[in-house]
């Protein structure tokens, strides 16, 4: 894939166990502040809202067109030290993490066996 002004990267795009949304691999450098620890690209946040991230039906070049801003960004993130764009939290608060766990302690949680970070 192009990367405007910075190396091409080979991607692969891979959707597994049945999943809609996909996990994306690239080569080159595997250091980011935006990466799961498989090395798959943390593009969005999981918990957005459906017109903030990339949903099955958006098809497959609006996501080509995250890869690529993604990759644009990891690139610059490698050059100048700061990430362009939108951040969310890595890590939610223990607080939060604890409370969810009490109250959904009687119900499996099926995200929980799909992605890690």
């Amino acid at each position: 894939m192009r990367v405007p002004y910075y190396e091409s990267r080979l991607v692969e795009i891979r959707f597994t166990d049945w999943q809609r949304t996909p996990k994306v691999f690239v080569d080159g450098p595997k250091e980011s502040p935006h990466r799961y620890p498989d090395g798959s690209l943390c593009m969005w946040y999981p918990q957005d809202p459906p017109e903030q991230k990339w949903v099955f039906d958006d098809g497959l070049l609006v996501l080509l067109n995250y890869i690529q801003a993604h990759l644009f960004r990891e690139a610059w993130w490698h050059e100048k030290g700061e990430w362009l764009g939108p951040e969310a939290p890595h890590t939610p608060p223990k607080e939060s993490v604890m409370e969810a766990d009490e109250r959904d302690c009687d119900q499996p949680d099926l995200r929980r066996r799909t992605t890690s970070r």
